[in-house]
């Protein structure tokens, strides 16, 4: 609260002068030290001067910061004393005295990035006075003076925040579970929230009522005689209150592992930056830009484990999750800030999320939205106008045009600002009035790319498309089926259309709609979602979506631990994620990389996460692999925890008799599956047995964790249930496993690999018996893997083993014992893609990869594995594909049907084996797959953070080709670009085909144009496995082709998902998070796979226009084959269901 002073405004107060003659009444004694504490308050401390609005466009006095303004040493004036009604104790080290002297305004200037200026020192008098009456004062003061003569922040925060010139976000940080802003909503802040700068004295204990309205003077001699009386109605007006702690910040509590520190932090509202001290006099920071969560109260019990608050400050605690650009080993970081009362915990939000409204709102001044772009204009008008000298005229120059351009991340040299400039200056005055300032915005709306599309479509006249002409465009060019849904896209081009200048009554599309409807959410490149689909098939038949160790942000021997990983991979739409578990203290079993420096986390954090996000974004079912280091008693209270937070969801049991497969995800909706090593005790294989023999168990988990011992020892010899017939009791069924290599047992192993695995082995030995190994999972927790039980691979018989023929059991392998496997004798590998048509299989990253890099997962879906297990956390290439694999249609519920040859047993045909069909074998079940991707032009690409502004950018354009093959010369060949793979001519898995544009356009990031085509063909097996990916480079020495390029942003996708027509694709940071506004606008034509003609294209030399003969020419030369070629197997009738949908088995049960 601001209490003006007697004088008028513009009077100096008389600070050496003694009492006047009409001294204030007597008044009642208070502390003295108090009482010299508030001078100093009230000489350093005053309400800013309000300015008169000027009139014309948006008025500064109007502006954006009309909500966050910064005050300056300039806008400060002596007079006032700024009080609170709740007093907040100095945080350790910092005595409040010493702060009162420093203005906020003194502070936040002193530690600004660019501190240009000191302020002025209190008075000499009221610094000796103070020294006299208080000797303990004189070291609070010399502090106080360190501080001010302190060095300037540190340089790498003041680049930080120079880069930060954005007016706002330029990312898609912010996740879905994040609070929004209705959920963050709060009370405007007010001056009376604020910090004071009085210690430990309230403003009731200085003066009452009754001495505020008689008036007094005090001992410097200023006078406060005529303050208002308290009690008078203050009603205020109708408008946006200045939130203080902007400027002024609030002492807040951060909560940390080892201890608690109160800090002073405050937010840069012109870069939107949460600010505070380091443990030097240095200025940390973090973008509001880059949260990606805040959480609170409750909702952040899972992210602070480490962090211990009673019940009653819980309500006040408030975690951020923020991306880190320049952590090498994670993405994000958390902090803890406890809040003084809730009061302040709601001003802090509602502020951040002001500023992000408004940066967000900001941005749009671009948009083809033509209400938000207005209302961004003015925002952005406002902006410049506030940055000049009171009484000035508000005009637009030249360097508020190349501000503009660098907030809006419109990248290109100052030549094309200019020229852009220049084209809004239709006076030539060099300056720009509000109505020039608007031309100069819209002339970087314009499309000169979409305008030609136009043109074409109606052959060069300059009019407006028509229904029809449109309705033929989205047929011929987009590849839309129309008629299926006609009175839809006539709907969609009411919506873009306008009156017909020439045909009243009627609508036409003119280059704007047309602009309007290419860039719309109804002309996205990858095939819509799709949740309609029917799931039906089992699960050994999909591709699922998989993690390894989700629970590390980073590296693999030094990452930090969180539950944040678990969110992540959840909300993307990971069905498999991993869980490490390790002894921890008091019996609460943790989650970490054993044997590491990783941190923990609790598993109990873990699972409560998981049981929350399950199936935020697809109710299909989640697999939870489980690695399980625990003694047997924490691998009790792990189940318990399940069954605490799971509840039902888990599955306990099998869920359906008379079936000796696995259910499929359309069964398994909502559920949760535990992938686990087996037990010694058998009695999951009796169950699966029971089962099948449609004998229904009916009994609950807690009957089947209290099972008696001689029950536990009848079962133990049972055998698990084959899919291939019926085993003997001999066969070694679920006790006669091994233990995984440093899996399952807390002793110390050989590896630190903690994804150890089930199923790794060595070199396989001659076929003989092995002995039993006892395994250290307890029956109660290995009876939970009903369909997903993790099972070691039998080195003696291999594929062959009794065992590797259970119907439930899931071989785990590293990539480099999967790689051997499939490079070893003759037969391991087809041994391997057989078993991987009816079992389930996971692979994931080798030991080698500490920086929890990935392995290609095409080498591992092509071998038919459903679970390619990878890090999340590192966005490389291999990652990129796994993405794109689960990005569109129904695949982004996390499942993904396998293709045809993937699905069903290859059998060698009869005709196969004759000689003269030797050399025809060679192309059996490949491919030819043509298509065309036109590069026509880039928009608003992201400038290199060491690139100067001014200079512009120099892109070029990269294509990739990723498929499931052998590596072979002439696999792939495409027409167009420059050759950048230097290789001889080889692709498949590991020599991905490499191309890129021609041209490098100079000086220009914001709308460059290439106007390129490439046409491919390839030769595959897999035509479904065929990923596409387009990297944005800047060349940084100009038209040096040998000169290091830095890679900017890049786009994964499978062709198949891929939608014709023009398109615009949107650019990912290295990060994985997508930008706002940088896409690229291409133009996709595919062809329909064809079969490849053993007569007319030889093996490793694709022709890109050979022809390919129809399957009738080919059945004609080849009778033998179609006589011979039917497997007899697919003739004979089962005597069970098996391997059918699930609602074929539904029918069949009926």
């Amino acid at each position: 609260m601001n209490l003006p002073s007697a004088t008028p405004p513009t009077s100096e107060p008389r600070i050496n002068g003694g009492p006047t003659s009409d001294a204030a009444p007597s008044l009642k004694p208070i502390s003295t030290e108090s009482f010299l504490a508030m001078i100093n308050d009230g000489a350093s401390i005053s309400s800013a001067p309000t300015s008169a609005p000027s009139s014309g466009p948006p008025s500064r006095a109007t502006s954006i910061r009309h909500l966050f303004p910064l005050k300056t040493h300039a806008t400060i004036g002596p007079g006032a004393v700024v009080a609170s009604p709740q007093m907040y104790a100095s945080p350790p080290g910092l005595s409040r005295s010493a702060m009162s002297e420093r203005t906020m305004s003194d502070r936040m200037s002193e530690r600004s990035p660019s501190p240009n200026h000191r302020h002025q020192q209190p008075g000499a008098m009221a610094e000796a006075i103070t020294a006299s009456k208080s000797p303990g004062l004189i070291r609070r003061l010399s502090r106080g003076a360190h501080n001010k003569l302190r060095r300037r922040a540190s340089t790498q925060h003041s680049l930080r925040m120079q880069r930060e010139q954005s007016a706002g976000p330029v990312l898609t940080r912010r996740r879905s579970d994040s609070n929004g802003a209705s959920e963050l909503g709060g009370q405007d802040m007010s001056d009376l929230e604020l910090d004071s700068g009085i210690e430990d004295v309230t403003e009731e204990q200085m003066f009452s009522a009754d001495q505020l309205r008689a008036g007094l003077t005090n001992a410097l001699g200023i006078d406060m005689s005529s303050l208002h009386d308290l009690s008078d109605p203050f009603e205020g007006g109708v408008a946006d209150a200045d939130p203080s702690i902007l400027q002024c910040g609030t002492y807040l509590t951060r909560m940390t592992r080892k201890k608690k520190k109160k800090l002073l932090y405050w937010i840069e509202s012109t870069s939107a930056r949460v600010c505070w001290y380091g443990k030097t006099t240095s200025v940390k920071s973090f973008g509001l830009d880059d949260v990606v969560a805040v959480r609170q109260g409750v909702e952040s019990r899972n992210a602070r484990d480490d962090v211990q608050v009673s019940p009653e400050e819980e309500q006040r605690l408030l975690t951020i999750v923020y991306a880190d650009d320049r952590a090498k080993d994670r993405g994000t970081k958390t902090i803890h800030l406890l809040m003084p009362d809730m009061h302040v915990m709601d001003q802090w939000l509602k502020a951040v999320n002001d500023v992000q409204a408004e940066r967000t709102a900001s941005m749009k001044a671009l948009s083809l939205s033509a209400e938000k772009s207005e209302k961004a204009m003015k925002l952005l008008w406002k902006q410049a106008m506030q940055t000049k000298n009171e009484g000035a005229e508000e005009l637009f120059t030249m360097e508020d045009a190349k501000r503009f351009c660098r907030k809006l991340q419109i990248n290109c040299n100052t030549l094309s600002i200019e020229s852009h400039f220049r084209k809004a200056d239709t006076e030539r005055k060099g300056v720009l009035s509000y109505l020039d300032y608007r031309r100069f915005v819209e002339s970087f709306k314009e499309r000169k790319d979409i305008a030609y599309i136009h043109s074409n479509i109606k052959h060069g006249l300059d009019s407006d498309l028509e229904l029809s002409e449109f309705l033929d465009f989205l047929r011929n060019t987009q590849c839309i089926n129309v008629d299926k849904d006609l009175a839809r896209w006539e709907m969609v081009f009411d919506k873009y259309a306008r009156s017909s200048p020439t045909r009243p009554g009627e609508k036409s599309l003119s280059v704007q709609g047309l602009q309007n409807f290419l860039s719309s959410f109804l002309n996205l490149p990858l095939a819509p979602s799709n949740s309609d689909v029917t799931l039906d098939r089992p699960l050994n038949e999909y591709f699922i979506s998989s993690s390894h160790n989700t629970y590390l942000l980073g590296a693999q021997v030094r990452g930090t631990s969180s539950i944040e990983g678990y969110i992540d991979a959840l909300i993307r739409g990971c069905r498999c994620v991993e869980i490490d578990c390790w002894d921890g203290e008091n019996n609460r079993p943790m989650v970490t990389h054993g044997r590491t420096m990783t941190t923990k986390v609790p598993f109990e954090d873990c699972v409560s996460v998981i049981a929350r996000h399950a199936f935020h974004n697809t109710h299909y079912p989640l697999i939870i692999s489980l690695e399980v280091h625990c003694s047997p008693e924490q691998q009790s209270i792990m189940v318990d925890l399940m069954v605490k937070y799971f509840d039902s969801m888990m599955v306990t049991e099998p869920i359906l008799p008379n079936v000796n497969c696995l259910p499929s995800p359309e069964e398994l909706k909502d559920r949760i599956l535990i992938k686990v090593k087996a037990s010694d005790d058998s009695d999951q294989s009796q169950l699966l047995a029971d089962a099948s023999n449609g004998r229904s168990r009916a009994r609950s988990l807690t009957s089947a964790f209290t099972r008696s011992s001689s029950s536990d020892k009848m079962f133990a010899s049972s055998p698990m249930l084959s899919s291939s017939g019926a085993h003997s009791p001999s066969d070694p069924g679920v006790g006669a496993m091994s233990t995984p290599r440093g899996s399952t047992t807390s002793v110390p192993t050989t590896t630190p690999n903690s994804s150890a695995e089930d199923s790794d082995d060595g070199s396989p030995s001659a076929p003989k018996a092995e002995p039993p190994k006892t395994s250290k999972i307890i029956p109660k927790l290995g009876r939970l893997g009903v369909y997903t039980q993790g099972i070691s691979f039998p080195k003696a018989l291999g594929f062959s083993d009794p065992k590797a023929k259970a119907a439930n059991h899931i071989f785990s392998f590293s990539e480099d014992t999967f790689d051997n496997r499939c490079k070893k004798e003759e037969g391991s590998r087809q041994a391997l893609e057989k078993h991987n048509v009816h079992y389930l299989m996971r692979v994931y990253p080798g030991r080698r990869r500490i920086w929890s890099a990935n392995f290609n997962p095409l080498s591992a879906w092509r071998r038919g594995v459903q679970m390619a297990a990878l890090n999340w956390q590192t966005y490389d290439v291999h990652q990129q594909i796994n993405r794109a694999m689960f990005a569109a249609g129904s695949d982004c519920l996390g499942y993904v049907l396998k293709p045809e040859e993937l699905r069903h047993a290859k059998h060698l045909a009869i005709t196969d084996t004759l000689p003269e069909t030797v050399e025809k074998k060679k192309k059996k079940g490949r491919k030819i797959v043509r298509f065309n991707v036109k590069i026509i032009s880039a928009q608003r690409l992201p400038r290199p953070r060491e690139v100067n502004p001014e200079a512009g950018m120099n892109p070029f354009i990269e294509f990739e080709l990723y498929t499931a093959d052998d590596k072979a010369q002439g696999n792939a060949t495409c027409e167009g670009g420059t050759d950048t793979a230097g290789s001889d001519g080889s692709s498949g898995v590991g020599a991905p085909l490499r191309v890129r544009t021609q041209r490098t356009i100079f000086g220009n990031g914001f709308d460059p144009s290439f106007e390129e085509s490439l046409a491919l063909t390839v030769l595959t097996k897999h035509p479904s496995l065929i990923f596409v990916r387009w990297t944005v480079w800047h060349q940084p020495d100009g038209r040096k082709a040998g000169s290091n390029p830095v890679q900017l942003a890049t786009f994964t996708a499978k062709l198949s998902d891929l939608q014709q027509g023009y398109r615009h694709l949107p650019l990912y940071n290295p990060h994985g998070e997508k930008y706002k506004e940088a896409k690229l606008f291409v133009r996709i034509t595919k062809e329909s796979p064809l079969p490849a003609q053993d007569e007319e294209v030889e093996y490793g030399n694709v022709a890109s226009g050979a022809s390919v003969r129809s399957e009738n020419t080919r059945a004609d030369r080849s009778w033998p084959r179609r006589i011979f070629s039917r497997n007899p197997s697919e003739r004979r009738e089962r005597s069970i269901i098996s391997r059918t949908s699930s609602m074929d088995r539904e029918t069949a049960r009926n």
